[in-house]
């Protein structure tokens, strides 16, 4: 973009994937649409087709969606793969096919983001570059020949830098982010909306991402996500008049009280509800794994004249919809199709799916060590991991203090979501990657906090009021586990207002005497993530201290703690009581 036009947005061709090149044309809208003015700059040397009209013979589009498939690409254990997106790729196959010789009818596959991190897959990633093997999610797209992605939470979890190379290297096909500043790693990878001529039709395609995946940022990979409706509202007028078809790929999540994750700002009701009525003719969600109409188009999810749809997660369903451009643009219907009940494409398998797990049996199947600890089951580790002490958490958070003062850190303590765990082990096996990432799917950073003995206090009582009750069903409300220095008993009570932590001890000191005392205390990034929705629940009558570390001058270390973890399993021959897997009392229950 010319420096004397900072604002104005260019139009440029695009490279379409040679899988579905044959019938359609792609335009990209590059530079920086966070911009408070914005505006298409001279596109003089672009010849775009021009707009469709109707005459008579309506057009039919049928779009097919999944979102945050996390790389399920199958699923993968020590004995078999289960094929997952090859069920997928057999619809999105047979519905190109019935459309083919039809030149008022197409078809259009879209990504809704979080397309890796979660699976075995992730064994294929590296943060060190040399050691990068294949995105795999990035790659079976591109063989299945889908239109266009957006950027979710997840891709920016292995840094800037992974994230360009993985896109550059392995995308054959637009990622999208309307609402990220451009970076200098992804300016040249990542636009804000694409415009694909299909048949005659112009469909628009704006991309937002969530800002809660700010919150994984870091020291060297900085990037800023700002609210998603400004940008949104200055960019229509500009895809309006290029597209017949306006759609938002939105990996924002479906609205801020949605419970299955953060949404920040916005999400696509909110979103939906700020725009002018009818002004976008549809949002398909993702991020917060949402099942919109499983069974058919439900009218309760029109906002503001704007239909949103959402298709779950990790292939379990494929989304479709299809609309019928006239004058206007009209949803027929929109359902869900659960990739149980659909065929595998056998060749899609053969030719993506094979060489993939080829790849990725040798790490999988990596020894750690060994698993000797009795208590680290999944019932434990995870269904009970907010009610009582726990061996693994125990084991992840003093080794969080030792791994840090290893790397020259003054750490006192350690705190870790109970959710932090996916699974458990049993006592007798031997340990792999693959094991071990069932356990702790995510990459998290990890932040260094300075908090006095009083903060710290409160913090405690605080987190004795989330404990699980007895009565009350499963959500996650932030309960952490801490490292052995912090120990306190938590006195229970019917009422969560009336729940007590007493006699807590820092460092063998009764924390009456430790208030002035300044202390160091790591955590991750994604601190009590999945709980801001029950702190709003309860906010208007239970006393909660609503703590946000990188809101409190936490310092992002730019250490992984997944690397911490290895680190120690592979020093320690696996996961041990001696090693630190055990109950130590650190925690009881009154």
């Amino acid at each position: 973009m010319a420096a004397s036009d900072s604002s104005g947005l260019r139009l440029v061709r695009g490279t379409v994937n040679p899988i579905i090149a044959q019938d359609r044309q792609l335009f990209l809208l590059k530079g920086d649409a966070t911009q408070e003015h914005v505006h298409l700059a001279d596109s003089a040397e672009m010849q775009i087709p021009a707009i469709w009209h109707y005459d008579r013979h309506p057009f039919q589009l049928k779009i097919l969606h999944f979102n945050d498939l996390h790389g399920q690409i199958a699923r993968v254990s020590h004995t078999e793969s289960v094929p997952v997106f090859s069920k997928l790729v057999s619809y999105i196959e047979q519905s190109r096919a019935t459309c083919q010789e039809n030149p008022n009818a197409a078809v259009i596959v879209l990504a809704g983001g979080d397309d890796m991190i979660g699976t075995p897959f992730d064994l294929l990633l590296s943060r060190d570059l040399h050691q990068y093997l294949i995105h795999p999610g990035y790659h079976a797209y591109s063989t299945a020949g889908i239109d266009a992605s957006v950027l979710g939470n997840h891709e920016f979890d292995l840094g800037l830098d992974f994230l360009a190379h993985a896109i550059r290297r392995d995308a054959n096909f637009p990622v999208l982010a309307a609402n990220l500043k451009p970076t200098k790693q992804l300016a040249q990878v990542c636009d804000p909306a694409a415009i694909i001529y299909l048949k005659g039709v112009r469909i628009g395609l704006i991309g937002l991402t969530t800002p809660t995946a700010d919150l994984r940022s870091r020291p060297g990979s900085e990037f800023e996500i700002v609210d998603p409706i400004p940008v949104v509202k200055n960019l229509l007028p500009i895809i309006r008049q290029l597209s017949d078809i306006v759609i938002i790929l939105s990996h924002l999540g479906l609205h801020l009280n949605s419970p299955s994750a953060p949404v920040g700002l916005a999400g696509d009701v909110e979103l939906a509800q700020h725009l002018p009525t009818g002004s976008v003719d549809l949002i398909i969600g993702a991020h917060t794994h949402t099942i919109l109409n499983q069974k058919g188009f439900e009218p309760s999810n029109i906002v503001n004249g704007i239909p949103i749809v959402q298709a779950d997660c990790k292939g379990r369903h494929l989304g479709q919809v299809d609309l019928i451009l006239r004058e206007t643009v009209t949803v027929a219907n929109a359902v869900l199709h659960p990739s149980t009940q659909l065929e595998e494409s056998v060749v899609f398998t053969e030719q993506c799916v094979q060489p993939l797990l080829a790849q990725l049996y040798p790490r999988y199947e990596k020894n750690l060590g060994r698993v000797t600890s009795l208590d680290i089951t999944t019932a434990i580790c995870c269904e009970q991991a907010a009610a009582a002490e726990s061996a693994m958490h125990n084991f992840m958070t003093d080794t969080l203090v030792a791994g840090c003062r290893a790397r020259g850190l003054n750490v006192d303590f350690a705190m870790l979501d109970a959710s932090v765990t996916s699974a458990g082990l049993h006592a007798g096996q031997p340990l792999t990657w693959g094991d071990w990432l069932g356990v702790m799917p995510y990459e998290d950073t990890l932040i260094l906090l300075t908090l006095t003995g009083k903060q710290l206090a409160a913090l405690i009582q605080d987190n004795a009021r989330r404990i699980d009750l007895a009565d009350e069903p499963p959500q996650d409300r932030g309960f952490q586990h801490f490292s052995q220095d912090i120990r306190y008993h938590i006195q229970r009570h019917p009422l969560r207002s009336e729940i007590k932590a007493t006699e807590i001890k820092l460092k063998g000191l009764a924390i009456e005497s430790t208030m002035d005392m300044m202390y160091r205390l790591v955590c991750i990034t994604f601190f009590r993530g999945l709980a801001r929705n029950w702190e709003k629940q309860v906010a208007s009558n239970l006393p909660l201290l609503i703590f946000d570390p990188k809101q409190a001058g936490g310092v992002d270390t730019g250490l992984f703690f997944h690397d911490l973890m290895l680190e120690h399993i592979r020093r320690h021959d696996g996961i041990t009581p001696a090693a630190g897997a055990v109950r130590d009392g650190r925690l009881e229950i009154i």
